[in-house]
């Protein structure tokens, strides 16, 4: 019974979680993308990058993201394999294109995850109240 609860857990979990998309840019370079309604999760090779959700501006079917170095646009092109990443110290952008899957099973479409994106918690503030069991001000602390 606990095996099953466990294995209920992780696959809603799972379930919640945002399907990596994988591209290929030029270069070798290649890197997985997390859509979330909010904001989308970049990782490579060089580490990773979290972008707010932008609003749409020309294509309507485009997902648009960003931060302060760079802008991506996912699900751009006739089948929606492409995207655009624009960043700032580059005057060039630079297309890169789904991986194709090695299973031939058909790519994920690409769509922001239907929840907002995880975030961090809020940094530890020392000077927070701290909640305890002990209680002070009714004065009656003895027996009786």
């Amino acid at each position: 019974m606990a095996l099953a609860s466990c294995l209920l857990l992780t696959a809603c979990a799972a379930m919640l979680e945002a399907p990596r998309l994988a591209y290929q840019c030029p270069l070798g370079l290649s890197f997985e993308a997390r859509l979330y309604q909010d904001m989308a999760l970049l990782e490579g090779l060089r580490g990773h990058a979290v972008l707010e959700r932008q609003t749409a501006t020309g294509d309507e079917n485009a997902l648009y993201y960003a931060d302060a170095t760079v802008q991506a646009q996912f699900g751009l092109g006739v089948d929606q394999r492409l995207a655009r990443l624009l960043y700032t110290g580059i005057p060039e952008p630079v297309y890169c294109a789904r991986a194709p899957t090695t299973s031939g099973v058909p790519p994920i479409p690409v769509q922001a995850a239907e929840r907002a994106g995880p975030r961090p918690p809020p940094p530890f503030n020392p000077d927070a109240p701290i909640r305890t069991n002990i209680r002070t001000g009714d004065g009656r602390n003895g027996p009786g």
